[in-house]
């Protein structure tokens, strides 16, 4: 059965969205746990990026359920202030800035087949984790910025940030993360050996080509332990970072648990940070969207709870996503609040009747400074609401290059 309405507030249950199947025991007693009863289909309706409509009651049962206390639980970090995150971001800018300037590098010199500093790698990988542990929302943010011109260096850069982000979520110990994070800025160092043509192709691949590309995690793995001096866990990431554990991944088809953790942690972020990115055959989707559609199609290819967890790790409300408040005003979330997932910063964009604000107003909601009760956000907005651009506001708000 497919879960399409609650019986109850979907924010106040520890469910990842209002629509989700009913696929083992677990689930029920999950269900059992905070609802009476909820509405269901038989199967699930298919997937649409708008806004889902909630059936009809004609075309949809209810089952009741039995109250069990089963509540969910996590880790919390403190919510920055305002001024905390404007001064988080100064550093994560220059972090942001020249590491990317260095994955164009050696992305450059790899497909001159010139040499790799891998420890300028391991360098900029430890910077950024001093960042995401002081301010884990600086980098995440600037993650938004994209290039279909310079995808292979932004999205190298973007996977690394969530990959750290998401592995410090799971509680990966420091030197963990210097080694995931190593894998993960360099995973698809292996593109460089295929044709331009091919990875700049405007339409979808045909077989032949399609082949070639499925050859990048090996040419990446055989680069890298060629140069030496590299982990045998950041080479796996970069061998193993497509592979599924249905088997139906490349180039090797490894299944379940010869794929490592690592390799999911980077695989789960590339795939995330690949379909929210403007490229050249196809336009990105918004963060949410882009979650439900990975929850929803993606669970036979990655382990059901490690999807899950990244879910949760990226919020209800992920950094990125275009929100309209109760009072009408629309802006652009630009925290993750681990306290109160409800209540995030946002930079203001639009005011209450939809006309662009003069200059950028960072409103954190878990502040009553406005008013006499916090404002609360009314809904998520699709990714091209009211012709915002997300990335040109970033780079406009932190003169980004």
């Amino acid at each position: 059965m497919y879960v399409v309405e609650l019986d109850r507030p979907w924010l106040d249950t520890p469910f990842l969205f209002q629509g989700f199947p009913v696929s083992s025991a677990t689930d029920i007693e999950r269900l059992r746990g905070c609802c009476r009863h909820v509405y269901v289909l038989d199967r699930p309706p298919a997937f649409r990026s708008e806004r889902r409509d909630a059936p009809s009651p004609a075309n949809r049962s209810r089952f009741f359920t039995r109250r069990l206390n089963i509540r969910p639980g996590g880790p919390a970090r403190p919510h920055p202030s305002t001024q905390d995150m404007a001064q988080a971001l100064d550093v994560a800018r220059e972090i942001y800035t020249n590491t990317h300037a260095y994955i164009g590098r050696v992305l450059e010199d790899v497909r001159l087949g010139e040499g790799l500093d891998t420890e300028q790698a391991r360098a900029a990988v430890g910077k950024m984790i001093d960042s995401i542990v002081t301010n884990p929302n600086a980098l995440t943010w600037l993650s938004l910025l994209k290039s279909r011109d310079e995808y292979t260096s932004f999205h190298s850069l973007n996977v690394c940030i969530l990959s750290l982000l998401f592995a410090q979520h799971l509680g990966l110990a420091p030197a963990d993360l210097h080694e995931l994070g190593l894998g993960a800025l360099l995973h698809d160092i292996g593109k460089m050996q295929v044709p331009l043509e091919i990875l700049n192709k405007p339409k979808p691949l045909d077989p032949p080509e399609m082949a070639l590309m499925k050859l990048h995690p090996t040419y990446g793995y055989e680069v890298l332990r060629a140069k030496g001096g590299v982990s045998a866990r950041a080479l796996d990431i970069v061998y193993s970072h497509h592979e599924r554990v249905d088997g139906k991944g490349y180039p090797r088809g490894l299944k379940g648990a010869a794929i490592s953790r690592d390799a999911t942690i980077v695989a789960i972020a590339d795939v995330y940070d690949a379909i929210t990115t403007n490229r050249v055959y196809h336009s990105g989707i918004s963060p949410h969207e882009a979650l439900r559609l990975m929850y929803e199609h993606e669970r036979g290819g990655f382990r059901e709870e490690m999807l899950e967890q990244f879910i949760r790790c990226l919020s209800i409300y992920p950094i990125g996503s275009i929100v309209e408040l109760e009072t009408g005003e629309v802006g652009v979330v630009m925290t993750i609040n681990q306290t109160d997932h409800l209540r995030p910063i946002v930079t203001l964009v639009l005011d209450p009747d939809k006309q662009p604000y003069a200059g950028y107003r960072l409103l954190n909601l878990s502040s009553m400074g406005r008013s006499s009760h916090p404002i609360a956000i009314k809904r998520i907005l699709q990714s091209d609401a009211f012709g915002i651009d997300v990335q040109a506001l970033v780079r406009a708000q932190y003169q980004v290059a």
